[in-house]
Formats: C-alpha cells, structure tokens, sequence
C-alpha cells in the first residue's frame, strides 16, 4: 500500500467512527431518511446517485454483488432489499465495514481495490460507486474490478473541472478527488468488455431546487453563490421545510433523469461496463422507483466509546 492510501485509510478510519455527542453514529450515506440528519450533505445527491445505479442494475440478470467502496454497507443492503441477492461490501477504512455488519448485517473487509483479494468472476456484478475517483491509479483499480466480475461493473464517478481536481492535488487534501472523468474514460477497457454505456446524470440547472427542497442551513463555503444568497436561502428554510417533503425529493429524482440526457451542465456520471451482453436487457427485470430508495431507512446507530 502506497503512502497516500495508507493516510487516506486513516482519514477513514477515524470519518467511520464519527459520532455526535449522544453517540449517534455519523453515517456517509443517507441511512437514517431525508432530513433525519447525522449523516452527509446533499443528500439527494446521493439518492439519485442511488437511483441510478438500480436502474442499471434492473438491466442486468445476477445473484451476487460486490459493493467496493461500499461505506456503512448502504447500497448494498439496498440491493439486497430490492433484487433479493447476495451482496458484499468492502471498503479501504475496516471501520466502515464493521458498521457495515452492525447497521444492515452485510458482511465486507477491508481491502486496497488495486489488489482485491477475491477470485476471478467471483461476483456476478461490481459496483463501484463515488469511489474511484479518489484513488491513485483508477485505471489498474478498473481492471481490478473486471477481473473480480463476471458479468458487468457499474461506476459512478464526478464530472468535474481540471481546476478544481489540480487544487485538490496541489493542497493535499484528504481523500480528495484526483481524477477527472468524462464520456471516454472508461474506453481503455473496450478490449475486456463486450459493451460500454455511459450516461449524464445530477444536472446542475437543479442543484438551487435540490438545496431548496433539502432545506439544511448553509454556509458560503459550502456553495458557489454569492453571501446575499445565502443569507436569504437561510432566512426562508423554515419555510422550505415546510412546503417540499419526500414527494419533492422524489420528483427531483425523476427530473434529474430526463434533463440530463441532453446537456453540458452535469456533474456526475455512470457506466455500466458489460463483460457479457448475453446478460443484459433492454426492458428492466425489476421497476425500481425513487420511492424505494427515499423510504429505505434505518434506526440511529450508536457507537460505544
């Protein structure tokens, strides 16, 4: 392991133990609902993310599932609550997979993606997920993640600007963003897959209505809009909170989908690299909607000190 993984698995070890002041543990992913708090900013972000990837996933036919990256085991269990299949997480911090066990019972270790150590094919389906970005060599991670799959790797990563990934370099900041991604790059690995689909998703025309509808108090650091804005996006929140709820949250879903079929102004995307097309479908075997991922939620976890 090289020096910059073994202090960005450090970062997480101690991100993956993160509790408030109760005990309540500080999840990365939405686990506990929208607007139930202790878990990361924009959230739905990562519910259309999430929504995104089991739309994939309802085109494809398997029985198991590796999640790398996987956190607190979220999507995994997710998976495991829709499609009815076996599923493993695993993710560098060891942390993040005992609360991967304690949260949903998915079963995971902690591993370094450039060296997985599973068997070739072991899995039906990979899934890699806002992961990839943030390692050293992102194309040896690829290849690491076809060798263990049998049938298709599904990927999400950002669609970011050189500028802001050369900062991230420059500044060293922690399990920051080191990679830029676009519609190609993922085609160094057209020699091991049958079929590469690659699709827009988190339009940013919706990131004022996606803030609007999460209703969280923000800062400037956290946006790009000017002090003036802010203030009053904080001064009207109350209000927010009361006039959107999930309905809205799920709509935005739905929306994001169709508006980011045709633009530039996107942030996010995702590929479904299919190793054999003989099992992919064009019709989804399983309808999967916002509500399923909006409504999939667990108790607050405490962690012992």
């Amino acid at each position: 392991m090289d020096l910059y993984t073994e202090k960005t698995k450090y970062w997480l070890e101690e991100r993956f133990k993160r509790t408030n002041e109760s005990g309540i543990y500080f999840a990365h992913q939405p686990i506990y609902g929208f607007r139930k708090g202790h878990s990361g900013d924009w959230v739905i972000n990562s519910y259309t993310i999430t929504y995104q990837i089991l739309k994939a996933l309802s085109c494809i036919e398997f029985d198991s599932l590796l999640d790398v990256g996987g956190a607190e085991g979220y999507t995994a269990a997710l998976v495991k609550n829709v499609f009815n299949v076996n599923v493993t997480s695993c993710d560098l911090s060891s942390e993040a997979c005992n609360r991967a066990k304690e949260i949903f019972g998915v079963n995971g270790k902690a591993v370094d993606i450039h060296k997985l150590p599973f068997e070739d094919n072991e899995f039906d389906v990979v899934v890699c997920s806002e992961t990839i970005e943030h390692v050293p060599d992102f194309r040896l991670a690829t290849n690491e993640l076809l060798r263990v799959c049998k049938k298709a790797v599904v990927l999400t990563v950002p669609h970011e600007s050189e500028a802001v990934i050369e900062n991230n370099i420059k500044e060293k900041i922690p399990h920051a963003h080191i990679h830029c991604f676009d519609e190609d790059s993922f085609d160094f690995t057209k020699q091991v897959v049958e079929k590469i689909t690659a699709k827009k998703m988190l339009d940013t025309r919706l990131n004022i209505p996606r803030a609007i509808v999460e209703a969280k108090k923000r800062t400037e650091n956290e946006t790009d809009y000017s002090s003036t804005f802010v203030r009053i996006y904080n001064f009207l929140r109350p209000a927010f909170g009361l006039l959107f709820g999930k309905k809205s949250v799920e709509f935005l879903m739905k929306a994001d989908e169709h508006l980011s079929k045709n633009t530039n102004n996107y942030s996010g995307l995702i590929f479904v690299l299919l190793k054999d097309k003989n099992f992919a479908y064009e019709i989804p075997r399983i309808n999967v909607s916002p509500e399923q991922i909006v409504n999939f939620v667990v108790p607050y976890h405490y962690l012992r000190k």
